[in-house]
């Protein structure tokens, strides 16, 4: 099984997409994202700390990766690692019964408290990152190839965006006794 190269381009600069503006969230309010790490109560306090600056730029680091066809498999095998760290992290808390903690995925002013859907989306982003490392079909470019990654990449941000601001609006549609 191979996987076309419009594709591979297409899931490799959107997942550069998504770790650059996770990294970048973390970095400009670490304070809130330590916070964040600290409440999953799954590292000590100190380890926590160092994460805060660890994780960003491990993040950084898969971002870059992913766009130089040199470092794309390796930065491939470090996003899937993260995002099954995360998703664990996640199950676990749930598991414990705590929704209440952000996620941590993105700083914002918004909460996204924990919930199932977060494990799905982790698990399609997993997906996606595994098919990186199948083999890329060898083929000459055409200049619709430039096109569809084009609207392809802009397809997969709006609908990031969106997927986003639903995690964050769903919980408090439901206090307000909507969106049950």
């Amino acid at each position: 099984m191979t996987i076309d190269p419009v594709i591979a381009w297409a899931v490799r600069l959107g997942l550069a997409l998504l770790f650059a503006a996770a990294a970048w969230h973390k970095v400009t309010d670490r304070r809130r994202f330590e916070a964040t790490l600290t409440a999953y109560e799954l590292l000590p306090t100190r380890a926590a700390s160092m994460l805060s600056w660890g994780v960003p730029l491990a993040e950084g680091a898969i971002s870059a990766g992913l766009v130089y066809p040199t470092t794309m498999r390796a930065a491939a095998v470090g996003a899937c690692s993260m995002l099954l760290l995360y998703t664990g992290a996640i199950a676990i808390n749930l598991a414990r019964g705590r929704r209440e903690i952000d996620c941590g995925c993105f700083a914002s002013r918004a909460v996204t408290p924990l919930n199932g859907a977060l494990i799905a989306r982790n698990a399609g982003l997993i997906a996606a990152t595994s098919a990186l490392l199948l083999p890329i079909r060898m083929r000459p470019a055409v200049w619709v190839d430039g096109l569809t990654l084009l609207t392809t990449l802009t397809t997969l941000v709006l609908l990031w965006a969106t997927a986003q601001r639903l995690l964050q609006t769903g919980p408090a549609l439901r206090g307000h006794g909507g969106f049950r």
